[in-house]
């Protein structure tokens, strides 16, 4: 049974001491394929990973132009005001990273495109500047041509809304994923209807609130617009829930949707694989 970690962390310092070694040894297990997500600032570290192992593949941000908005717009957000203190930034973000998929093939998503609450209080001018960062991502994921990985916490509505706006082309098979996906399962299948994917990760093997929610997601969305994460080094499954998470623990949370679906793990291996490859557009 072959499968594909849709979303990691490999740069995280938790897997400093034996990243080659466990790369080395993911590499020669069930793991096909791992998509490893970062900032432009790991860039040349990613991509010496992405040459030397080739079942390894590039998830890219370039965050950093939004931080002109803290600078100027610290206590309140007008997008008419703040908004063109962006663009320059973008633009060159965007030039940038089309020249990087050119020379490199390994790159195949943007993010994460991120908006997020669970830290910050939802005041008026705190969702306007960030759902607005968000929507900029999201352009710039459209602009460079790679599907965008989306990253909602707490923010449900709020994203929601930006996303159904945003005019993201289909690529291959979806407009591009929802990482870690903690929404409601009606949600996800609205989503799903927009054409996006649907990413779960070790979560559903856990009794938390967030685990018999995404329980009830599984149940109801199509294995056809699924894929599988870890999300790595977090989110590890049950029964290791307390330690570090890597791509070779992503067979129990196939177990676990194999059960929910009533289907052979083999099956939900094999088709979440599929759908993570065409989105990814590896062949």
């Amino acid at each position: 049974m072959k499968y594909f970690d849709a979303h990691s962390h490999y740069h995280d310092r938790k897997f400093s001491k034996d990243r080659h070694e466990l790369l080395d040894k993911l590499q020669r297990s069930d793991v096909a394929y791992v998509v490893d997500c970062f900032g432009m600032d790991k860039l040349n570290f990613g991509l010496s990973l992405a040459k030397k192992y080739p079942f390894y593949y590039i998830c890219i941000n370039a965050h950093g132009w939004e931080k002109i908005l803290d600078q100027y717009a610290k206590e309140d957000f007008d997008i008419k005001k703040h908004g063109p203190l962006v663009d320059a930034p973008i633009d060159e973000a965007v030039a940038t990273l089309k020249n990087l998929c050119k020379e490199n093939k390994k790159i195949v998503a943007y993010g994460e495109c991120y908006i997020d609450f669970r830290k910050t209080e939802k005041t008026p001018a705190e969702v306007a500047k960030r759902s607005f960062v968000f929507s900029k991502d999201l352009e710039i994921a459209r602009r460079v041509g790679l599907p965008p990985v989306i990253h909602s916490g707490n923010a449900d509505n709020e994203s929601f809304e930006i996303i159904k706006k945003a005019d993201m082309p289909d690529y291959g098979h979806g407009k591009g994923m929802m990482h870690c996906y903690l929404g409601p399962p009606k949600m996800a299948l609205d989503y799903i209807d927009m054409g996006y994917l649907i990413s779960i990760t070790g979560l559903v093997t856990h009794r938390s609130a967030h685990g018999k929610n995404l329980v009830e997601v599984v149940k109801r969305i199509p294995l056809s617009h699924m894929i599988i994460e870890t999300d790595c080094p977090y989110l590890t499954p049950e029964p290791f829930r307390h330690k570090r998470n890597d791509s070779g623990l992503l067979r129990l949370t196939i177990e676990a949707i194999a059960e929910l679906k009533n289907v052979s793990p083999q099956e939900v291996a094999e088709i979440t694989t599929s759908n993570a490859k065409a989105l990814y557009k590896i062949k």
